[in-house]
């Protein structure tokens, strides 16, 4: 509403110039709040575990609204003797999340041994409305940055095409995550962010998926292996804006327009993408424009028979992903000619544009005592992408979680979960012309798919362990060991997360 984004605008070269803007903003705001719906008092507040991409805290499944104030019992330090009561009065929230991981590799892949990784992350929020002015209503500033370390695992003694975790990085060093400025319409009907945002953290999620530590449950293999950089997913953020549009309440809309390249560099590079934008901050937009576009609906399955008398909360979302930018073939060169063959120049066609589709479920299937802490929900998640210009096609994944099937530990999650990311069919015709011309160290591909078992158990407020494990078959999609020169074995992996919340 107007008067929530009108402030007034001071002169300070004038004081009847200073009078007369505020009287005309008093006029104005009392005009319209007779006929327009008051604004919210803030933004819609991301919470603080929105900075995870993987081994996310999984509440116990409720209708009620995702978005409720947490409390200081969930974090390590509280109210810190009062201190982040009195600035949250002023509208300030600051967050500290720090991920320590250690991962281990049993059997398979490149090589056995052990592997750290971590990151912090701190976040700063600013309401508005009780930081600047009173009048202007519905307003939050959200600002992040992230120190990353340790090594890859995935890279160094795997060789699998999914992150073995979304904290698998592989770099080190402290980036820029998000900065962006949100505005709230209409009670929240309407809510705009515009700046620097990461996608991921509300496009294209399962909340039951978030649990599992693979990255593919995060943002998928199936876009990652499609657009520059990776697309713009955690550690990566980039210019953009967001609406998201609450037409009815069990419907929510999102839309986004942002740039497509997170790293600012060509799509083939011998560089990684965190050294191609280690510092968060090189906004290229050169590549082209990302569009997507979601819509949500929030259900209750047990209002579907008359027996069932609790709640079986749960999501299903339609999306899309529309990239305007040029895309190379996996096939061909830029003459026609095989890529694979030796009459090639290298230089792969570019076709413009790429698309893909995708589908979530989250449901909870069982819950026998309403708030008591046993459940059992279920997930899946489908995508399918463009041909020619993509290294994937289609993707899946599925899996259910479990509260409180520990015993004596109602707050505890166990987990199963599987994925798979599938070459596109130009993908494969290059990999089969590669092999007819006698190309060294290749194999026929084969589709990775990944298994993950995991125990997601708070230890202390604000702190969970997470003991996990994978395993990884036909690894990097069927590839050769170039230390051996024999094909990488299936892998099994163990691993043990720690999330903290200060």
């Amino acid at each position: 509403m107007i008067g929530c984004l009108l402030r007034d605008t001071v002169d300070h070269g004038s004081s009847v110039g200073k009078s007369i803007r505020r009287f005309a903003f008093i006029a104005i705001l009392s005009a319209f709040q007779s006929v327009l719906a008051p604004c919210a008092q803030a933004a819609d507040q991301p919470p603080v575990t929105d900075v995870l991409p993987s081994g996310v805290p999984l509440p116990f499944p409720s209708t009620a609204p995702d978005n409720l104030p947490q409390g200081w019992d969930t974090m390590v330090l509280g109210d810190l003797g009062g201190y982040r009561s009195r600035l949250r009065a002023h509208g300030v929230r600051i967050n500290l999340q720090d991920v320590e991981e250690l991962w281990g590799v049993a059997s398979g892949g490149l090589s056995r041994g052990a592997t750290y990784d971590g990151a912090t992350i701190v976040t700063l929020n600013l309401d508005t409305d009780r930081l600047i002015d009173p009048q202007w209503h519905g307003g939050l500033f959200n600002i992040s940055a992230i120190q990353l370390r340790g090594r890859s695992v995935s890279a160094d003694r795997i060789g699998a095409f999914n992150t073995i975790s979304g904290y698998d990085a592989g770099g080190r060093g402290m980036r820029l995550f998000e900065m962006w400025y949100a505005q709230g319409f209409w009670n929240n009907r309407l809510d705009i962010r515009l700046g620097v945002m990461d996608p991921d953290t509300e496009f294209l999620v399962s909340d039951n998926a978030s649990l599992f530590l693979n990255a593919d449950f995060g943002w998928p293999g199936v876009p990652s292996s499609n657009l520059y950089g990776g697309g713009p997913s955690w550690p990566f953020a980039v210019p953009g804006i967001r609406a998201q549009i609450i037409p009815t309440y069990p419907v929510t809309i999102l839309l986004g327009v942002m740039d497509d390249n997170p790293t600012g560099g060509p799509f083939f590079s011998e560089r990684s993408a965190l050294d191609m934008n280690p510092s968060g901050t090189r906004f290229s937009m050169s590549t082209g424009v990302l569009v997507m576009g979601e819509v949500l609906v929030t259900v209750d399955a047990s209002k579907l028979s008359a027996s069932l008398e609790n709640a079986l909360p749960g999501t299903w979302k339609l999306g899309a992903l529309y990239d305007s930018g040029a895309f190379p073939d996996r096939r061909y060169d830029t003459q026609g000619h095989l890529l694979a063959g030796p009459t090639s120049n290298g230089s792969p066609m570019m076709r413009r544009k790429n698309w893909m589709v995708y589908g979530i479920i989250d449901q909870t299937v069982w819950n026998p005592d309403g708030d008591a802490p046993e459940a059992v929900s279920l997930f899946a998640r489908f995508m399918g992408a463009g041909n020619r210009g993509n290294a994937m096609t289609f993707g899946a994944n599925a899996g259910v979680t479990m509260h409180g099937f520990v015993p004596y530990r109602p707050d505890d999650v166990v987990g199963l979960a599987w994925g798979v990311s599938n070459d596109s069919a130009h993908a494969l015709d290059f990999n089969r012309d590669q092999l007819q011309f006698g190309a060294a160290d290749v194999l026929p591909l084969k589709a990775e798919h990944h298994i993950e078992l995991t125990w997601q158990a708070p230890v202390w407020r604000g702190v969970s362990v997470q003991p996990d494990f994978q395993y990884i078959h036909h690894v990097g999609g069927n590839i050769v060991n170039g230390a051996t020169g024999k094909r990488v074995k299936d892998a099994a992996v163990f691993g043990l997360n720690t999330t903290a919340s200060f």
